[in-house]
């Protein structure tokens, strides 16, 4: 009779947090020493481009990090693949020691598997059993498309894919940057043996058995590591286990500290080389905001704009301009949209506005691809309320029925506060940041031959 036991070590959603990476990967290490058979992975939003070093090596900085902690097999979520360009996302991995799974995103125009990704992979231990590895990440339909990547669908993915493991394989793991509920779908649905998550940051200290799935996940940030236990006999699992370790468990060490000031200052000093303009004066969030709003309209070449005051974090100095500032102060993954909405529409999302800005001048929030304090106030430009309530679009009353075109930024149409703009016809353009757009409005706006300091 065969026996043996595996263990499956997982990070994810990260999210460039490296204060915890050296005990991370310190914890990782001495499991793998410890274990007579371990594998690692990584279940994706490793990178966030809110760090300096992430923004500055479009990620590649992380994934030589992550080299370090010597994973198995490593699978994306949104921040890589919807943040990233379909040029950067071709060459995230380039340099990396590890493999790439994933297996529901294809690459257009043929829906072809993307070059530096497998659709699944199979793991033969000592004594000869095989794991199947597959993964699966959040399918954006309405975003992937545009950044030329192509969504299958979970269920479609799944059915196509686990006979085919069933047939090569004796154990079938999951690698889902999906979310929980996702999860627990699948796990009532299909007959897989582990499902390790992430994207909806959730932690499950001890795993959640759903149907003969074991579930298990780590939380965010690094704030824990996830440590599944498989006990087999003759190639079948008997038992299995999920903890996860909190990183205020391990250790710190007198290394630590330079390590993580370093590569923020290594991401600094790259940023800082990365000229934009020279500013005359500095320029307050408040004007941020403005300056914002006139970019938007420019950009789509609309009359009208809207963006939160929330967006715009730091002052940025009078003198030098590098992309550092401007990460800085608009640290989100946030991109431009054009949306059109009917002048009844208009008025709707003003009644939207008006019933929730109080508490959203000072609501702390993070997601949705924000990085900032608080979401703020809402200001337009081009739009204007009389003191009788009537709503002007360039100076005229609405018309009911007339379509309005109004720039502003896609995070609106992510979060709940807003169904007007949920349900809006728009143009989100993924190929550019909203600090990449100021980046361009500043370098036209000052130039350094007209504005000397």
């Amino acid at each position: 009779m065969l026996t043996e036991t595996i263990h499956l070590l997982h990070t994810n959603d990260m999210h460039s947090h490296f204060e915890n990476w050296p005990r991370i990967l310190r914890f990782l290490s001495n499991k793998q020493i410890q274990y007579s058979e371990s594998y690692t992975f990584d279940i994706g939003d490793a990178i966030d481009r809110l760090n300096p070093f992430t923004d500055a090596t479009m990620g590649q900085g992380n994934v030589a990090l992550m080299n370090d902690a010597h994973y198995d097999g490593v699978t994306i979520g949104n921040n890589e693949g919807l943040v990233l360009s379909h040029d950067a996302m071709n060459h995230l991995y380039d340099d990396a020691d590890f493999d790439v799974i994933l297996s529901n995103l294809k690459e257009e125009p043929n829906q072809t598997q993307p070059k530096w990704a497998q659709n699944y992979k199979i793991i033969q231990t000592a004594v000869g059993t095989k794991l199947a590895i597959f993964a699966l990440t959040a399918p954006y339909d309405l975003t992937y498309p545009a950044l030329g990547w192509y969504p299958q669908q979970i269920d479609e993915t799944i059915d196509k894919l686990l006979p085919l493991l069933h047939q090569q394989a004796d154990v079938v793991i999951l690698l889902s940057h999906l979310g929980l509920p996702t999860d627990e779908h699948i796990g009532e649905k299909y007959d897989i043996d582990v499902i390790i998550g992430a994207h909806t940051h959730h932690l499950l200290p001890h795993g959640k058995l759903l149907n003969g799935s074991l579930l298990a996940a780590a939380g965010r940030y690094g704030e824990n590591v996830g440590d599944i236990t498989l006990s087999l006999s003759n190639h079948h699992i008997l038992n299995k286990q999920a903890v996860t370790t909190p990183i205020y468990e391990i250790a710190e060490s007198d290394e630590d500290y330079t390590l993580i000031s370093g590569w923020l200052r290594n991401g600094q000093k790259l940023l800082e080389k990365k000229h934009v303009t020279t500013l005359p004066r500095d320029l307050t969030t408040d004007e941020q905001n403005y300056d914002a709003l006139r970019a938007l309209k420019k950009y789509f070449n609309v009359p009208a704009a809207m963006v939160s005051s929330g967006m715009f974090v730091d002052d940025l100095p009078k003198g030098d301009l590098s992309q550092y500032e401007l990460l800085e102060s608009m640290p989100h993954a946030i991109n431009p949209m054009l949306i059109t909405l009917t002048g009844q529409e208009i008025k709707t999302l003003f009644e939207e506005i008006d019933e929730q800005q109080s508490w959203l001048a000072t609501l702390a929030m993070k997601g949705s691809g924000f990085r900032g304090k608080v979401f703020g106030y809402i200001r337009f430009s081009g739009i204007d309320r009389q003191r009788d309530g009537q709503i002007l679009y360039q100076g005229k009353p609405l018309e009911n029925q007339k379509q309005y075109n109004i720039a502003t930024l896609d995070h609106y149409k992510w979060v709940p506060f807003f169904p007007i703009i949920q349900q809006a016809p728009a143009k989100i353009q993924l190929d550019i940041l909203l600090r990449e757009l100021m980046a361009q409005y500043y370098q036209e706006k000052y130039s350094d031959t007209k504005h000397a300091v």
